[in-house]
């Protein structure tokens, strides 16, 4: 989440429209608007989809501005200069999850990890992860910890926290329901776990391929300057 520049603009859309991407479905499927029980569960469910959709967006933006230069010519730092605040509010709504798979098991918190499965423990300490770098996401952060430790934790941060989640998401998406789900946001999500590394793998062949074309034009303009 290489980005310190954090504008308040941003941050209320993000959080206007990520709440009522939880709130909208949620009222139109919950059963009254009690939050307890399925309702709860099914909150919690649309939290960590928003959630997930956050740091999908995080992920590839890089890759997409790499691929496609082209769209975006005149749009100045966009949509880069929104990375910042996409990933403090996945961080957000990620306690949120976490908060709420506390609620369904009657905030026995302890009872909760003496129990937690490999995948979901792996989420929850993704989570702390996101809070860390939500925490250090200003400039008074890259001023105490220096600009190349605080991007390299931020990049390393950043790439173990969607493992651990995609870990997560595959256990709750495809092994649990079995193969293949009949829910069809699970087949959207999966494909989003499909399309980051896609889009990463691509833009870094583009990346090779960029420097060896240029490697190859200075080989060329020094072979014909010593023919000269």
């Amino acid at each position: 989440m290489v980005d310190a520049q954090n504008k308040p603009l941003f941050h209320v859309a993000i959080a206007v429209g990520t709440l009522l991407a939880v709130l909208i479905p949620w009222f139109f499927m919950a059963d009254g608007t009690a939050l307890t029980g399925e309702n709860l569960r099914l909150m919690s469910r649309f939290v960590a989809i928003v959630s997930f959709v956050l740091l999908f967006l995080v992920m590839i933006i890089g890759p997409i501005m790499k691929l496609f230069p082209i769209l975006f010519p005149k749009w100045g730092d966009f949509p880069w200069n929104w990375r910042a605040e996409l990933g403090i509010w996945f961080a957000v709504w990620a306690v949120i999850h976490t908060l709420f798979i506390f609620a369904l098991r009657d905030w026995d918190v302890i009872g909760y990890i003496l129990g937690i499965s490999p995948w979901a423990f792996g989420a929850l300490v993704a989570t702390v992860m996101a809070v860390i770098l939500a925490a250090i996401s200003f400039r008074g952060a890259i001023t105490f910890l220096g600009p190349d430790s605080w991007k390299w934790l931020q990049n390393y941060f950043t790439y173990v926290i969607w493992w651990l989640t995609i870990v997560h998401i595959v256990d709750r998406a495809l092994i649990r329901p079995g193969f293949p789900s009949g829910d069809p946001i699970h087949w959207v999500l999966l494909a989003m776990v499909v399309i980051v590394p896609v889009l990463q793998l691509a833009g870094f062949i583009k990346t090779v391929r960029e420097y060896r074309k240029g490697l190859k034009e200075k080989t060329d303009n020094n072979n014909k300057e010593v023919t000269n």
